[in-house]
């Protein structure tokens, strides 16, 4: 029967050739594909390739992020797309293709204006945004201004939270700086993506406490997942994980998941069901 479960993945990349392009193109990636994949990027597909690799795959819908990532030693951007951009790409597949805008915090009104039209003429899910590059930390008083756009918008807000692959300063991705975001502002929606690798522990202390607070598994194989994720989200945190694959390949990612000794209420619960209760895609 879990072979049926029509899979949601919260966090994905530009997928096309174009987008792939882009986005390993800074220093900062192109350093990371030497390092982890021997110089092997990804080429990109066109939509309609990846709708068929979602089909295959057994997946309803995946989320694209408009990712906006700063330069740490560069000082400038290392991954800067537009929600048109993403737009762009998924716009022939509202119902399997999901956005999701980014921001950039040295740029607050430019990117609250492309979250507002995202949402509203692009028909937006939520925001990512990826801060390490900025060695900015959640609770950066620069941040505020995306979470109460967010909050009067009524969507969720997605970042990594845990260690940078990148060259980038990976102290500020300490789940800990969730703490005081969650207490100023429990109306928000937080999603902390990337498990808060090496600190899960620390990460599942904030999504246990707080309410509004959830984690996506994303940036890791599920086969190499931390023993304390795979725990909680096979019991008290069973409601408060979601599924993604960070372009690390549909079918790979979710038949790694589907492989895990978990309860099947789990797997739903991740892999489908939370996402679309959390996403309010109903």
């Amino acid at each position: 029967m879990n072979d049926k479960i029509m899979a949601i993945d919260v966090m994905n990349y530009p997928f096309t050739p174009e987008g792939m392009k882009k986005f390993w193109s800074s220093p900062e990636m192109k350093e990371m594909s030497d390092r982890v994949l021997g110089g092997h990027t990804p080429k990109g597909v066109p939509p309609q390739e990846f709708i068929a690799q979602m089909d295959e795959a057994g997946f309803e819908k995946v989320f694209i992020s408009a990712v906006k990532m700063g330069s740490y030693r560069g000082k400038g951007m290392a991954n800067d797309f537009s929600a048109k951009e993403v737009h762009d790409m998924i716009k022939d597949y509202p119902d399997r293709l999901v956005g999701m805008a980014g921001y950039d915090p040295t740029n607050i009104l430019e990117s609250l204006r492309e979250i507002e039209t995202a949402v509203k003429e692009y028909g937006f899910k939520g925001v990512y945004a990826h801060l390490l590059g900025w060695d900015m930390r959640p609770d950066d008083r620069r941040m505020y201004p995306c979470y109460i756009k967010c909050i009067e918008l009524g969507i969720p807000f997605s970042m990594q939270i845990g260690h940078s692959l990148e060259l980038m300063p990976s102290e500020s991705g300490r789940p800990v700086y969730i703490d005081k975001v969650a207490l100023d502002l429990p109306e928000l929606t937080f999603i902390a993506s990337h498990t808060g690798w090496p600190w899960c522990e620390e990460l599942v202390a904030m999504v246990s406490k707080h309410p509004n607070v959830y984690m996506d598994i994303s940036a890791h194989l599920p086969r190499y997942l931390d023993p304390s994720i795979v725990k909680f989200m096979d019991t008290r945190g069973k409601d408060k994980v979601l599924f993604g694959t960070n372009a690390f390949g549909l079918k790979r990612c979710k038949d790694q998941l589907m492989d895990l000794p978990l309860k099947e209420e789990t797997k739903g619960k991740v892999l489908r069901e939370n996402a679309t209760r959390v996403f309010r895609l109903d």
